[in-house]
């Protein structure tokens, strides 16, 4: 049986559970609170050592504690404001990167028959609605987009090797996962309906931006805090989570504050990037509409708006 978590390895798991779910209710985007939140517990509960040799899982052990550690601090920094960071986790909340556009994805992807296998020796089969997404991501233009864009998805298979002999099979195995691989990772996943909307909605200004959550501060909290003194004679550990929030709180180069104009700006650049898809039951096609066109047809017509005001 591989070695249980000592005493103190767990309670410093649970310690930085707790901030991370402590610092997740503060975070400016509902959603992104609930998803932090989620996925900070699932990453936590997931572990399962299985039938491996110590000295790995004593390595996993550390990184994974790093791993937690360095998400509290881009938790803490994102909610003092600093841009970086909370893009980043409105782009894991909005499946712009991350395990929820895995899972996403996953929905576009074909799904061979009960009872059948993929034939790896085969072309990986594009659904219609993969097609459809592709080829209007072709055409689109959607700023800071946090992967390159796929403009071309066709598969170039060469007819003979540099022997001037035909292609081994494993050959054309690995030729056809690389491109099913490729087209997969620049695909920009659609969101549901409900979501793209109300992202929509922040983005345009139509949901007001309610301000942050008022920090609930412990009668004790000030004298828990470690002091400079006590880190440098080794009386606290650097990485401990008092230690890292009390690092991220400093005052941050380039930090904003949560006002309403800011959030609406992060939000419409998560939203320029997020397609959603429709089905035109009349036309037998997919449709997709773009964020990033939604913002341009808002900013023509806030323009007409003013020049009509102008010449009143």
């Amino acid at each position: 049986m591989p070695p249980l978590f000592t005493p103190a390895q767990c309670n410093q798991a649970r310690h930085l559970l707790r901030a991370i779910l402590r610092e997740a209710t503060y975070l400016p985007d509902e959603q992104a609170r609930v998803y932090v939140a989620t996925h900070a517990v699932a990453r936590f509960r997931d572990y399962t050592p299985g039938h491996k040799p110590d000295d790995i899982l004593l390595q996993r052990r550390h990184i994974q504690l790093g791993d937690a550690r360095k998400a509290l601090s881009e938790l803490s920094r994102a909610n003092h404001g600093d841009f970086k960071p909370l893009i980043k986790l409105l782009h894991l909340t909005y499946a712009r990167i991350g395990k929820r556009r895995h899972e996403l994805l996953r929905d576009l992807q074909y799904k061979p028959l009960a009872g059948t296998d993929m034939n790896p020796h085969e072309p990986p089969q594009l659904t219609p609605q993969h097609v459809a997404l592709l080829q209007s991501q072709k055409l689109a233009t959607p700023p800071n987009v946090v992967r390159p864009l796929l403009r071309s998805w066709s598969l170039d298979i060469p007819k003979k090797n540099s022997w001037e002999r035909p292609l081994p099979k494993k050959r054309l195995a690995k030729i056809f996962r690389d491109w099913y691989s490729e087209v997969l990772e620049r695909t920009v996943v659609p969101l549901p309906h409900a979501e793209w909307n109300r992202l929509r909605n922040l983005a345009l200004g139509k949901i007001k931006f309610r301000g942050v959550t008022t920090r609930r501060v412990m009668a004790a909290s000030t004298a828990s805090l470690p002091s400079p003194l006590e880190v440098a004679l080794g009386l606290v550990p650097h990485n401990s989570p008092e230690v890292i929030l009390k690092n991220s709180s400093n005052p941050i180069q380039g930090s904003h504050k949560f006002t309403a104009r800011f959030m609406k700006r992060c939000w419409a650049s998560v939203f320029a990037q997020c397609p959603v898809m429709s089905w035109d039951a009349q036309a037998q096609k997919w449709l997709v509409e773009w964020g990033c066109d939604v913002l341009d047809q808002e900013k023509v017509l806030h323009a007409t708006d003013e020049t009509i005001l102008t010449k009143k």
